[in-house]
């Protein structure tokens, strides 16, 4: 379910899935399509919405300038292998600067990048042997060839053999049982353990790290805490960093070997998420990610001169429920609170003003409407009942108090939720659940910590329960061993599912798309029952953009090119 190409934390807040691909069209018994019974938040037909709008123009219709963009904040840990570097933000400066070894269409489909791989061919299926022809003319900013090197010291650095780097994720690397040069070190043979279907997924984007950068897990740690041009490859270069401004300034490469940029530079601000809207109404910025924010859709949808482009993206908003911390150890509690929690208002609350479809998401694999989706919900019961909430807290021992809160052996049923200020979707998300869980005796605390220190709270699992959006890839299954494997980076929850690490490690292997699938939605009724996390709704891809802007926008599944990127003359 889940930009080409990691599952990405968007920090609005969200996080990205650790690397990208394509799982192949399958049709599956059990798929939903009952879109007719959606419902817009504003009550109105849906916005119309298709797989990319970027306004896709010729080169040569196109001119150069400045493009500037912004993130919420620069980052303390560029590397996107890292579990701390592993967000939107990242993701989105670094997508200009590191190689792609794979380009996706608007359908989730990779092709090898010419830049980097002349040719791919899939020597042996089981077990999987593929060949890569890189291409000889791709360097790093220092000159030193993108080599055969660097995807061995990437696999070393992830397949899970030495604990002390702190990968996002290490699913794509532990299947590996060799990767061997060939005539030169531009042909690289990767064999797998077994038959792997997801192969393209490792490689993808970012296809390769420099290998000095990540070779040592001291440095992969923390030896980039800079961005260091010796180490990056492609169309564009960082020229310069501000920090007292916060501003970064890219120019493009002078040792680009493929088409060169259109735009002269792209210039980064960092801006707080509640101030972004302004920003483009002012023209400090070309071109912001609404999400799911109201008041900024109305805002963009005034702006002279400007439009909103509009995707199906594979991102969704959820909550996660830290299995660690206080009450939430006991799975009977976190099942209450499920049972306490309206979905479907929660959605249209934060969607408001918004044409989008508002339905909770009732599959943590796969998208309303994929091939392969479940209504895990209904399949397992849990879903929003406040009288099962409630008489499942009276089964417990917990008993309603004079003041309306339950306890029990005298403790009070206070949970705590982490809110990110100034991200709207989150402050709403935390006061919608703070009345509905006080409806069942539960007393929900909100605090709130600053966009700077979200990245440090989730991965500190500094917080009971958090909200935020996972920005997904166009492989599918990629998510459930990164999000829900025992003692994985992104398990934010720390919760341990063996049987879910059963079924992660046969879903890597397995071949059959249906039985991919089977066991996929096994996995999902284990990870509902046990309360993971909550996903909440498909959060629209909406950018608001600069209408003269080409081959920019919603890319859906697709990739950005960012040497074609450009105004129109």
């Amino acid at each position: 379910m889940k930009n080409p190409c990691s599952l990405l934390l968007l920090i609005a807040s969200m996080f990205v899935l650790a690397s990208c691909g394509k799982e192949e069209d399958s049709s599956a018994s059990n798929a939903a399509d009952d879109s007719d019974s959606l419902q817009t938040s504003s009550g109105s037909q849906p916005i119309s919405v298709t797989a990319q709008d970027i306004n896709p123009q010729e080169r040569s219709a196109l001119t150069g300038g400045e493009l500037t963009l912004s993130v919420s904040s620069f980052a303390e840990n560029w590397n996107p292998m890292h579990v701390d570097g592993n967000n939107r933000d990242n993701s989105d400066i670094l997508s200009s600067m590191l190689p792609a070894f794979f380009l996706f269409d608007e359908a989730g489909v990779p092709t090898p990048n010419p830049d980097y791989v002349l040719s791919v061919e899939v020597v042996r299926e089981d077990p999987t042997e593929v060949r890569y022809k890189l291409n000889p003319d791709a360097v790093w900013g220092d000159g030193s060839p993108v080599d055969g090197e660097d995807m061995i010291a990437k696999w070393k650095a992830c397949n899970g053999d030495n604990p002390e780097f702190s990968c996002v994720s290490t699913e794509h690397y532990e299947p590996i049982a060799s990767i061997v040069l060939g005539e030169d070190k531009a042909d690289v043979t990767v064999t797998y353990k077994s038959s792997f279907p997801d192969w393209s997924q490792g490689f993808s984007s970012p296809g390769v790290i420099r290998a000095e950068s990540i070779m040592d897990a001291e440095v992969f740690n923390g030896g980039w805490s800079e961005l260091n041009n010796d180490w990056l490859s492609g169309p564009f270069k960082v020229g310069s960093f501000d920090e007292t401004q916060q501003v970064m300034t890219l120019i493009p490469n002078q040792d680009w070997w493929g088409e060169s940029p259109v735009l002269e530079s792209i210039v980064w601000r960092a801006i707080a998420p509640d101030a972004v809207a302004q920003a483009f109404a002012n023209r400090e910025i070309d071109a912001f990610d609404i999400g799911s924010d109201p008041d900024a859709y109305q805002r963009a949808s005034r702006v002279e001169n400007a439009q909103v482009r509009k995707a199906g993206g594979p991102n969704f908003r959820h909550f996660t429920f830290n299995s660690k911390a206080g009450l939430l150890q006991d799975v009977t509690i976190r099942q209450a609170v499920v049972y306490g929690l309206d979905r479907q208002s929660i959605a249209a609350s934060d969607l408001a003003g918004i044409d989008w479809p508002v339905k909770p998401l009732n599959n943590h694999v796969f998208l309303q409407g994929q091939a392969g989706f479940v209504d895990t919900a209904s399949v397992t019961g849990l879903d929003y009942n406040p009288e099962k909430a409630r008489a499942l807290l009276d089964e417990a021992g917990w008993i309603v108090g004079d003041d309306g809160v339950r306890e029990k052996d005298n403790q009070k049923l206070v949970l705590r939720f982490t809110q990110v200020a100034t991200v709207k979707a989150s402050e709403n998300e935390a006061l919608q659940a703070q009345s509905m869980l006080k409806d069942i005796g539960i007393q929900l605390d909100i605090v709130t910590v600053p966009v700077s220190r979200f990245g440090p709270t989730l991965t500190g699992h500094e917080f009971e329960i958090i909200a935020f959006s996972w920005i997904g890839t166009p492989y599918p299954f990629s998510g459930i061993k990164q999000l829900y494997g025992t003692g994985s980076g992104s398990n934010f929850a720390q919760l341990s599912m063996p049987e879910v690490d059963e079924l992660a490690e046969q879903i890597a292997f397995e071949i059959d798309p249906e039985k991919r699938i089977a066991l996929a939605n096994k996995a999902d009724e284990i990870i509902w029952t046990n309360v993971h996390t909550l996903p909440l709704y498909q959060r629209p891809e909406l950018i608001a953009v600069r209408s003269d802007l080409a081959n920019y926008g919603a890319f859906g599944l697709s990739s950005v090119q960012w040497e074609n990127v450009g105004f129109m003359k």
